[in-house]
């Protein structure tokens, strides 16, 4: 009996160790599965960290840009009106300059009369100091209609037809009529690359 314990109990060891064998292999599998998943599971982390980092990193330099771009463009504007205030000081000056001033005003009463024709004008408009000049432009081009003054125009003439037709024709009216062009090319100027300047 002892024979067929002893027997038993090596059946029974070789069983056991069997399945502690094969428990062994099923738990190291199950470690590399578990191990290979966790792998995987931190490359997708990884790569989604990565992606989010470098989308965060394209938002932030995109928002650079557009920031660097509205500085640029808010210089741009400053420098331009700089330069249309420089202008308008500079305007205010020539009407102050008795010397250069009359024959400007006549040159502009020239062209506003050149757009109507000098029979259809009926009276001619100025601003209460250019009165005196205006008279005497109208004298030189052989104009026989009613200089009069009027408070809101400055720098320039406004000429009325028979036809109850008007053209102003000053010098703020000119630059703002120029405003878009002038201010593309003062634009080119101030900021032009050195290259190009």
């Amino acid at each position: 009996m002892s024979d067929l314990s002893a027997l038993l109990d090596r059946e029974a060891s070789a069983e056991i160790e069997a399945l502690l064998s094969e428990a062994r292999q099923r738990a190291s599998e199950i470690v590399a599965e578990a191990n290979a998943e966790a792998e995987q599971h931190l490359a997708q982390r990884r790569r989604a960290a990565d992606a989010q980092r470098d989308a965060t990193l394209v938002r932030a330099q995109s928002a650079a840009q557009l920031e660097a771009a509205a500085l640029k463009l808010r210089a741009q504007h400053a420098g331009v009106e700089a330069v249309f205030d420089a202008v308008r000081t500079e305007l205010g000056a020539l009407r102050g300059d008795a010397k250069r001033y009359p024959a400007v005003l006549r040159a502009l009463l020239a062209e506003a009369v050149d757009a109507v024709g000098a029979d259809d004008v009926v009276a001619v408009h100025a601003a209460p100091a250019d009165v005196a000049a205006v008279r005497e432009a109208a004298k030189a081009l052989g104009l026989s209609a009613e200089v009069a003054a009027t408070t809101d125009l400055e720098g320039g003439v406004r000429v009325a037809t028979r036809g109850q037709a008007t053209v102003e024709n000053s010098l703020g009216e000119r630059l703002d009529a120029l405003a878009g062009d002038l201010a593309a090319q003062v634009s080119r100027t101030l900021f032009a690359p050195s290259s190009e300047a």
